[in-house]
């Protein structure tokens, strides 16, 4: 089926006012953009959370999406452009090591992180306690999963 970007926004409204699953940290999105390119709408978090990232994912799912997959530069670069319109630095993705340390893999798909731009001296394979990965203007950063800052969630239409 071929959803359009206004197509998915209803969706997501019409999952908010007729009873989507209740978490008590209820997401607030404040933007969305649609990338033609991958079909998919992104929602950035307005809130800046200290979630873990199954909560984040789970809040992302509610609305029917997951933490952003990103699956190449172009939508990379699209997502660094949309955090700059929003003066947002940084946002998490689904990107972590937390199974094995090095080894980037997507929280929801479970699928490898392909080569991306990553921020000079990124990733630091030696700090344990920085699993996940986090997109900002200019590359991807790895930080405390339980960090406070917002997330982004991805929608495929």
């Amino acid at each position: 089926m071929h959803l359009t970007y206004m197509s998915v926004l209803l969706i997501w409204l019409l999952r908010g006012v007729l009873g989507a699953p209740s978490i008590k940290d209820s997401p607030s999105y404040w933007a969305s953009k649609f990338f033609p390119k991958t079909r998919s709408v992104y929602f950035l978090s307005k809130r800046a959370s200290g979630l873990s990232i199954h909560l984040k994912n789970e809040l992302c799912k509610k609305i029917g999406g997951y933490l952003v997959e990103l699956n190449s530069r172009d939508e990379q670069y699209f997502v660094r452009r949309f955090l700059r319109a929003h003066s947002k630095y940084f946002a998490f993705t689904g990107a972590n090591d937390v199974l094995l340390e090095g080894t980037f893999v997507y929280y929801n798909s479970k699928k490898l992180v392909p080569p991306l731009k990553w921020l000079r001296g990124y990733p630091k394979n030696s700090q344990n306690d920085k699993d996940c990965v986090l997109i900002g203007w200019r590359g991807l950063i790895e930080s405390r999963c339980k960090h406070v800052g917002p997330y982004m969630c991805e929608i495929r239409a």
